[in-house]
């Protein structure tokens, strides 16, 4: 998750002040792309549901004034309001799941997967959570 946000604030900085275009004078993209740029480095830094959803809110908002030309630019945002979902689970590192019906607390590795205990289940945590019932 931490190289798909590294790379979607890559992208943003590097093509995003240089193709922002807005249908809509009231949006400024540049200032969209400045406010997008502090969010994600808000949400890296402490992930929170607070957090995740000002980082959603402005890549929503840029998205929605079309201030990005670039297709893969918006499909790696597209796809980080994806794994973003709801912001439910934001900054929560463990959750206690349940999977034919047996329940188990699965935590959030450093490298993304989901853990129960010490094992990797070589699956993003993200769609663990999505694929089970977890409080």
């Amino acid at each position: 998750m931490m190289k798909t946000l590294m790379y979607t604030a890559a992208c943003i900085l590097a093509l995003g002040f240089t193709s922002c275009k807005s249908d809509d004078d009231s949006f400024d993209c540049n200032a969209g792309d400045l406010i997008l740029a502090d969010a994600l480095l808000q949400y890296t830094q402490n992930s929170t549901t607070a957090t995740c959803e000002a980082y959603k809110t402005a890549i929503e908002n840029n998205l929605a004034n079309n201030c990005y030309l670039d297709a893969d630019v918006i499909k790696g945002l597209r796809t980080e309001l994806n794994v973003l979902g709801d912001c439910t689970f934001s900054g929560r590192v463990c959750l206690i799941c349940t999977n034919s019906n047996v329940d188990e607390e699965v935590c959030r590795g450093e490298n993304g997967n989901a853990f129960i205990g010490d094992r990797d289940l070589e699956i993003p945590f993200e769609r663990y959570v999505e694929l089970s019932t977890c409080i």
